[in-house]
């Protein structure tokens, strides 16, 4: 479940217009939704609240070990920020669970806005103490132009332990390029995405393309320690034309520690989704494979979407693709002799059902991709089953998610099949590595 600040921030994001997909960090988001999800380690209970348009805060308990929490304050001047932030008994479950990403494809440059950078240079500021180890923990993100922005972290501990990263970030649309440097052991990074699909891709028989192709890199390097580190990464998004369920193909490569690592992810339906992941490494030849499942529980609909009929498309499709024939049927009325005419009114008959059938083709590929994406955007689904099982690390991780009187709950365990504590003969299938439960309540 996402942290309440968590969602503030991508509503700032969504609210100047930052991709937060669109980078090399999150590239490979869905398959680490659905096979690393966090699990609960203890009870947690925030509490949650928006003061002002532009302020939120957030409370938290915790009994980890110790009694501890912390407070949590946030600062925006972005435009709607309140009116996107719902409270937990209004919010859709789809919006605060970690779960698919979809990835549209980036076809040109982002367009700036018309009012220049007036409407982009907004602020996000962020502050968090625990307690009572006294930590303190900040962020800062300012948008400079309508590509870029600074986004700087700082974390302070108790025994004068400081770190501060900063990142400068560029999102022009095809090209995503991120510095970033860190004061511990002088760390510096480059990130790099570049997404090749830029237009509708000539190589396909339908003009409507809606898959995305991207390859991104990162460079890393110590400047105490002198320790370099290096991994690309392809992903591969498309949509089913027949049905428009979408599916992510990633391919990762670490040429310094030998991983090799794919992941396959699909929604099957509305309310399932499958993610399987193959990780090789090169060097040691050891391999594992691990599987995600989402199951989603749908409650009462109190709004329902009705998409537009197959009719009502084949009329419009009928409107759209015929209505040049009577006026090219006219033009060719001026020929010399009728049977010129009859000719060339065949010929462009011929050529608008030829034009016109593969229109169609398109327009009900785009209809089903539309259609699959707002039924479940619409959907009012009450509870989520996550779970993800590593056949090297032998164990089983289930987590469920839901709304339960206006609260967002996250319950979860870990198992694995043997305990170093026990003895390998024990009958004991599976035995529980950790367990918590996460309460969330915010207005």
């Amino acid at each position: 479940m996402l942290d309440y600040m968590e969602s503030v921030s991508r509503a700032f994001e969504q609210s100047t217009g930052w991709s937060r997909d669109n980078s090399y960090a999150n590239i490979t988001a869905t398959s680490k939704a659905l096979l690393d999800f966090k699990i609960p380690t203890a009870f947690e209970f925030q509490v949650s609240n928006a003061t002002t348009p532009y302020t939120f805060n957030t409370t938290r308990v915790s009994t980890r070990n110790i009694f501890n929490g912390s407070l949590t304050y946030l600062y925006s001047d972005a435009d709607n920020l309140k009116d996107m932030v719902r409270g937990s008994g209004a919010v859709s479950l789809q919006q605060v669970t970690e779960t698919y990403r979809y990835f549209q494809p980036f076809y040109n440059h982002k367009s700036a806005p018309s009012n220049g950078d007036r409407l982009v240079r907004k602020s996000l500021y962020y502050g968090r103490m625990y307690y009572p180890t006294s930590n303190l923990e900040a962020m800062m993100i300012k948008r400079l132009t309508p590509y870029t922005q600074v986004k700087l972290k700082c974390l302070s501990t108790f025994n004068e332990f400081n770190i501060l990263t900063c990142h400068w970030q560029r999102d022009t649309g095809r090209n995503c390029q991120e510095l970033i440097f860190s004061t511990n052991d002088l760390l510096c990074g480059y990130r790099f995405l570049h997404n090749f699909l830029g237009t509708p891709s000539k190589m396909k028989t339908s003009l409507y393309n809606n898959s995305s192709l991207s390859l991104g890199t990162e460079l890393w390097l110590g400047l105490i320690t002198l320790s370099p580190g290096c991994s690309t990464t392809l992903r591969y998004c498309t949509h089913a034309p027949n049905t428009g369920r979408p599916l992510t193909l990633t391919l990762s490569w670490n040429p310094f520690f030998g991983n090799l690592s794919s992941s396959y992810s699909a929604k099957t339906s509305t309310s399932t989704t499958f993610c399987a992941k193959y990780d090789f490494n090169l060097y040691s030849i050891d391999s594992n494979l691990s599987f995600g499942v989402e199951v989603w529980r749908r409650g009462s609909t109190n709004q329902q979407h009705e998409p537009p009929t197959s009719q009502s498309i084949n009329k419009t499709d009928n409107l759209m693709y015929h209505h040049l024939l009577p006026t090219l049927s006219q033009s060719s009325s001026h020929g010399h002799g009728q049977t010129k005419m009859e000719h060339e009114q065949q010929l462009l008959q011929d050529l608008t059902t030829a034009f016109s059938t593969s229109l169609k083709r398109i327009d009900r590929e785009k209809f089903e991709i539309e259609n699959f994406q707002n039924d479940y955007s619409c959907a009012n689904f009450t509870s989520v089953w996550k779970l993800s099982t590593s056949l090297r690390d032998k164990n089983l991780k289930v987590l469920w998610e839901g709304k339960f009187k206006g609260f967002l709950v996250s319950a979860g365990g870990e198992f694995f099949k043997s305990s170093p504590l026990l003895d390998n003969r024990s009958r004991t299938p599976l035995y529980p590595a950790r367990f918590g439960v996460q309460l969330q309540y915010s207005t």
